[in-house]
């Protein structure tokens, strides 16, 4: 099969074995490529098809999403009902520790399949992920109908963010920098602020950099909430403004898969009720033989790119 690898900083389009053992047999039909993927290629990332936001066919032919993240099952973290924080969550990562979805097929974990209703756009099996991320990210508060919010970055995940927030009844703004930014938000109905207020209830960080980190602090009424979506790729230096504000500040990493919540259920759902979501985020399509130019369409911020998605169907 054709599987896509990276080395010393390249992206590799290869021939590998169909991968055999346990687990489901995945025929993949769309993969995302996410911020993370550049970060951890550039870092010299390799011996792993790459790949974590993917679905595709089960053997039956049914249409999945996959959660990329395991668990133990046994821990404290997987018996309290939080398996997301489970060691094994990353040490089983799909793309990153153990071969992804950007290949011509994927052995998943059975627990790891979230079923998608039949006939839905091959590319919502790849948005599902970064969606669920956004659920979890807003679930780790509390909101109310008629608060305001503040998202910042406007990427992805925070344009995820804010169709969430204004589908919950959230009044919410964000920041955008690039005319395909703005596009997106308007198609999403979205209000686009180029200067934020200064009394949001609570903003949402979908960059973690040290300047949005700082335009979430200064927007954030006193006692408000900053949920951090992005991931710390150089050094953040909190300062006094959280401390005088008594500003929490809310980490959020991967989704909740436990009994009382689970944000892949959550994200489907969003996805099949809200298909412009993927009309508007998925900019840029590309084979899987053209995975080369994928990554770099993903890297340059020129090229217009919000998601793009590979396709091996």
């Amino acid at each position: 099969m054709r599987a896509v690898t990276s080395s010393k900083g390249s992206v590799i389009v290869g021939d590998h074995d169909v991968p055999s053992g346990t687990g489901e047999l995945i025929t993949v039909t769309s993969v995302g490529i996410c911020g993370s993927d550049l970060h951890l290629i550039a870092s010299g990332l390799s011996g792993v098809i790459l790949g974590h936001e993917f679905g595709g066919f089960t053997e039956d032919g049914t249409l999945v999403a996959v959660r990329p993240t395991g668990e133990c099952g046994s821990c404290q973290q997987c018996t309290s009902g939080f398996p997301h924080t489970c060691h094994q969550a990353v040490a089983s990562l799909h793309g990153t520790s153990i071969n992804g979805g950007l290949a011509e097929f994927v052995r998943v974990e059975t627990s790891r399949l979230i079923p998608v209703p039949a006939g839905t756009d091959p590319a919502t099996v790849g948005l599902v992920e970064p969606l669920a991320v956004v659920i979890h990210g807003i679930n780790r508060i509390s909101l109310v109908q008629g608060m305001s919010a503040l998202v910042v970055g406007s990427g992805s995940i925070g344009l995820l963010t804010a169709a969430v927030l204004a589908d919950r009844g959230i009044s919410v703004d964000i920041v955008c920098r690039h005319p395909h930014q703005f596009e997106a938000a308007e198609k999403l109905g979205v209000q686009v602020v180029s200067t934020p207020g200064t009394n949001y209830d609570v903003s949402f960080d979908a960059v973690c950099t040290q300047e949005s980190l700082d335009i979430c602090f200064n927007a954030t009424r006193p006692r408000g909430d900053v949920v951090e979506f992005g991931m710390i790729w150089s050094n953040i230096q909190l300062k006094n403004q959280m401390m005088l504000k008594e500003i929490s500040l809310v980490p959020s990493i991967f989704y909740s898969h436990n009994h009382e919540q689970n944000d892949f259920l959550d994200a489907v759902e969003m996805l099949v009720r809200h298909p412009e979501l993927t009309r508007a985020l998925v900019t840029h399509r590309f084979s899987l033989e053209d995975s080369v130019r994928a990554f770099e369409v993903a890297n340059d911020r020129q090229a217009g790119a919000i998601k793009v998605h590979i396709f091996s169907r």
